[in-house]
């Protein structure tokens, strides 16, 4: 299908504006050469228990941490999952690639009724052939994703797609809607499609016009201020906060969580939670170093730290409609 140029669309690929390209490959193999990967242990037991919500009234948002980008969130009248991945591995094979290292929060054959999946981009740590075949069949929910995806979802088994470009809107059940919003990342499935498909986060207004941001992957930038100043202050912001290291390879397209902090504060986020860690060794940092570094930013930002928590894998935070006491 054919897009109309723009400001991250040449014609041929999408790209960031204002940004030059992806990493070189010789780039790729100086990080695989001079890599120190703090190692990861090879199981974890989860020790939260989620609490899911059999019906919200309006103006109640519950959100349970899967794992890594997958987050169950609910609201009156819509079950939401985010970039869902049960998978043991993240990868074009099953046999080799990052490997979990816990079980999800909830299995997939756990999950109340999904009515629509948000997919931030293409990569394999956010959309799992695996999962999203089984969630079609399981639910037939609605897929929502960024330009240039809609093909290769279809052909993993959904049959009810909506494609975005940055910006847009689309309705979803009981007076919801979803926009798609900027990151600053990039796409790929195999050595032939590289930024052929769109990336990006997600803001789900509810209906009693609180919003919900899933940022996705992406680096930290001047888009976390235009979402704000284009679309209101979030009410919940989830961001990612692993993945980053080193930083000289990893800066533009993940954000450390010093990084995170900053972006929580240009959003005027309400409550913010930490996504993207502890589950799949992706790269070097160690699996607790992206929640101590969380600690010591929000301390040295002198941020309130109620506001801004890395949740347990299982984990569920709810919060009260604006007009409950």
């Amino acid at each position: 299908m054919a897009y109309q140029k723009s400001d991250h669309f040449d014609g041929e690929k999408f790209h960031n504006p204002g940004m030059s390209g992806n990493k070189s490959m010789l780039q790729v193999l100086k990080w695989k050469m001079t890599s120190t990967v703090t190692p990861w242990p090879a199981t974890l037991e989860n020790t939260s228990k989620p609490e899911v919500a059999n019906q919200l009234k309006e103006g109640e948002i519950s959100t349970t941490f899967i794992n890594h980008a997958t987050h169950l969130i609910q609201l009156k009248g819509v079950n939401i999952i985010t970039d869902p991945v049960f998978s043991e591995r993240v990868s074009p094979f099953t046999w080799i690639g990052p490997k979990r290292v816990r079980r999800p929060g909830i299995e997939l054959k756990d999950l109340p009724k999904i009515d629509v999946v948000l997919i931030s981009h293409n990569h394999y740590d956010h959309m799992d052939e695996e999962s999203i075949r089984e969630l079609a069949k399981k639910f037939d929910p609605t897929f929502v994703v960024p330009l240039g995806n809609e093909r290769l979802i279809k052909e993993m088994g959904a049959k009810k797609v909506i494609e975005m470009d940055w910006w847009q809107t689309a309705e979803l059940p009981e007076k919801n809607s979803v926009t798609l919003v900027p990151a600053q990342h990039w796409s790929r499935r195999t050595m032939f499609d590289t930024n052929k498909a769109l990336w990006g986060g997600f803001v789900v207004k509810a209906a009693d016009q609180r919003q919900i941001y899933f940022a996705g992957d992406t680096g930290y930038g001047a888009l976390f201020k235009d979402i704000k100043g284009k679309l209101g202050p979030m009410d919940v912001a989830i961001l990612p906060i692993g993945a980053y290291e080193p930083r000289w390879f990893m800066k533009e397209q993940h954000m450390n969580p010093e990084e995170a902090v900053q972006a929580h504060l240009d959003l005027e986020s309400k409550f913010t939670l930490g996504t993207h860690f502890g589950t799949f060794p992706l790269t070097d940092e160690g699996i607790d170093e992206p929640v101590k570094a969380l600690a010591e930013a929000i301390k040295k930002m002198q941020v309130d730290a109620t506001r801004f928590v890395a949740p347990n894998v299982g984990e569920t935070h709810f919060m009260p409609a604006k007009n409950s006491k």
